[in-house]
């Protein structure tokens, strides 16, 4: 009886999460922008104010 009792559980929680996944049956849609655009994407980067290699043997 408690095998029939379980499967009747499973069954039952199986019903429940099978669907569209909305309420009323529609369908969801993406809300993506394309292209991404990010605040400040356009604006120039700064220049560096060392010039690399900094040369590490500063003995000479």
């Amino acid at each position: 009886m408690s095998v029939l009792a379980t499967l009747a559980v499973v069954v039952v929680g199986f019903a429940g999460t099978t669907g569209s996944g909305s309420a009323d049956g529609s369908v969801p849609r993406s809300t993506a922008v394309y292209p991404v655009k990010f605040p400040d994407w356009d604006r120039p980067r700064p220049t560096p104010t060392i010039s690399y290699p900094i040369p590490w043997d500063r003995s000479r």
